[in-house]
């Protein structure tokens, strides 16, 4: 799985569905703030929370809530998973929420399940090349997420935070363009199964069309269950029958048990100090945090901010390109050990967080050892990053993911909630596993903290996310900028492969000038335009002595990002 998360397939389609973004530069605040990749009505509805006295947890879990109703179910699902760091003002401490994806108990033979190799996949992105099945489920965490931050962090009472998203529902949204496009994309597997059909079509049987209201009565029970009984409604109460049910028909694996000992894990985050700041992301099982903790590691060892902002210094963008691939190339492709080995390169996760591994790697990287790697492609997903900050100076930082593409393709929606099919690409990951574990995700948001104070929460999403986080860290941390100027730099994205099978860093089209590109090519590095591979960040920023709030948000105005304080 890519980091939270992997290629935005469409992003143009399916995030049009929300307002368009702010194009001014954010306004600074005193007293909370929000930013979130997409969903302007959501924002609002966490601002909304904000001010009746909630904290960063409440607000941050209201909108995630009301992103999922905005889309449709379509990139980010109730049925998905989230993953939170939390910077609790009261003690100090910082808390890793995983609320990944569980593997089924009765999945003895992950290879056996229906799916396609990515290759195959990325081939017929419509409806994949298997029979629709159940077994394509995984055990979901999102909602025994957002039940288990809001009841530890949360202020307000657990039923408030799901006002905006049964309203969402209730009044609906706007069926526009974005919405109609991503239909018409899956429209034989939305039309697949009567229970699903119901949801996406008119009372008559027609399709909604742009301007038309589109509404989630379903939906909306269901929301309503879930805020009067919490998350068992999902995983031991009558949705979780009904969700077993409907995967049994088609033919899945999953029981009532797995989905009752889901438990969340507060797990201990990882860390990096970097240049008089601490960074913080999710520590194990989790995967993604690691690499940009490696990934910063590297970019102390290598001085590169020493070269100039990488935008205006082709060195600088030619070593940022050999820092960002360990985690970029690595962590996607199953290398023999032995190769790592011979170079004395521990590649394990609690090796690859140390400075003195990133000294070692970056001495193999300097001397042009290291492995070439396959190539791989682009896994497409959805997800959705949300940042807030409150009046009492905690701070959450959330990544939600359905981790497959546009509702996925099996069709299965039960009581207005639409199921992904994330096992379909990732049989090999969970192979490894023990049936039931957890799978481990790649999502980062992340936490700064500058001499035992808050500093800056973050998040980010897409094909090139990892590139785009460490990018703009730098940007923040070593040359001062806020987190909007930080965005507004050109972007580097993720990895391509050429027709030799060596990787290609991708960046903005139109960004850079065909000089600098030719010049970091001549440097060994070859670029490539392409937007498919971006990376989208997304930071609050808070100043320890005037605690004035600094955000940052997508400006693409198809994105529909923004920034919102008071």
């Amino acid at each position: 799985m890519r980091r939270c998360s992997l290629l935005l397939l469409g992003m143009s389609v399916a995030s049009s569905i929300v307002q368009a973004a702010d194009t001014a530069n954010p306004v600074p605040a005193h007293h909370g703030m929000i930013t979130a990749t997409t969903g302007s009505a959501a924002i609002e509805g966490g601002i909304e929370i904000l001010k009746a006295g909630g904290s960063a947890a409440d607000a941050a879990v209201a909108t995630a809530l009301t992103q999922v109703c905005m889309a449709a179910g379509s990139w980010v699902s109730y049925a998905g998973i989230m993953t939170m760091m939390y910077f609790d003002a009261a003690t100090g401490k910082i808390y890793n929420l995983n609320a990944a994806y569980n593997t089924v108990k009765a999945e003895t033979d992950a290879m056996a399940m229906p799916g396609v190799d990515l290759t195959e996949l990325l081939k017929d992105l419509r409806n994949g090349s298997y029979p629709p099945s159940g077994r394509t489920a995984l055990v979901p965490g999102f909602m025994a997420g957002v039940d288990a931050a809001q009841r530890r962090f949360g202020k307000l009472p657990f039923a408030k935070v799901f006002e905006p998203a049964i309203r969402c529902a209730e009044q609906g949204v706007e069926w526009n363009p974005g919405l109609a496009a991503q239909y018409a994309f899956r429209k034989d597997v939305l039309s697949r199964l009567p229970e699903t059909r119901a949801v996406f079509t008119k009372a008559d049987g027609t399709a909604y069309q742009p301007g038309e209201t589109f509404k989630q009565p379903a939906l909306a029970k269901t929301l309503r269950q879930v805020s009067l009984h919490g998350a068992d409604y999902m995983y031991r109460g009558e949705w979780a029958k009904q969700f077993i049910a409907a995967l049994q028909r088609d033919g899945g694996r999953m029981t009532l048990d797995d989905l009752a000992s889901y438990q969340v894990m507060w797990t201990e985050p990882m860390h990096a100090s970097y240049h008089g700041y601490d960074i913080y992301v999710p520590g194990a099982p989790a995967t993604g945090g690691v690499g940009l903790v490696e990934a910063m590691n590297l970019a102390d060892v290598s001085n590169v901010a020493k070269l100039g902002r990488y935008a205006q210094s082709p060195q600088a963008t030619f070593t940022l390109a050999q820092i960002l691939k360990p985690a970029e190339l690595f962590d996607f492709v199953s290398m023999d050990p032995k190769i790592f080995e011979s170079l004395g390169l521990d590649r394990s996760l609690a090796a690859r967080a140390k400075k003195e591994s990133a000294v070692k790697l970056w001495d193999v990287m300097r001397s042009g050892r290291m492995p070439r790697v396959p190539a791989i492609p682009s896994v497409p997903a959805h997800s959705d990053a949300i940042v807030s900050i409150d009046q009492w100076g905690n701070i959450a930082a959330i990544c939600h993911s359905i981790n497959a593409v546009s509702w996925g393709a099996t069709g299965i929606n039960v009581a207005g909630v639409s199921i992904p099919d994330s096992a379909s690409f990732q049989r090999a990951e969970i192979a490894k596993l023990t049936p039931g574990e957890r799978l481990p995700d790649q999502t980062s948001p992340g936490l700064v903290v500058a001499k035992g104070k808050p500093f800056m929460g973050f998040s980010a999403i897409g094909a090139g996310l990892h590139s785009r986080t460490v990018t703009a860290l730098i940007n923040v941390l070593d040359f001062g900028m806020t987190p909007q100027r930080a965005i507004d730099e050109p972007s580097l994205g993720g990895f391509s492969f050429d027709a030799d099978g060596g990787a290609v860093l991708t960046v903005g089209k139109n960004e850079f000038k065909p000089e600098f590109i030719a010049e970091v090519g001549r440097l060994g590095q070859p670029l490539v335009e392409n937007d498919q591979m971006r990376g989208y960040w997304i930071g609050v920023q808070i100043d320890s002595k005037s605690g004035e709030l600094q955000g940052g948000a997508i400006r693409e105005l198809a994105m529909g990002g923004r920034v919102v304080g008071y």
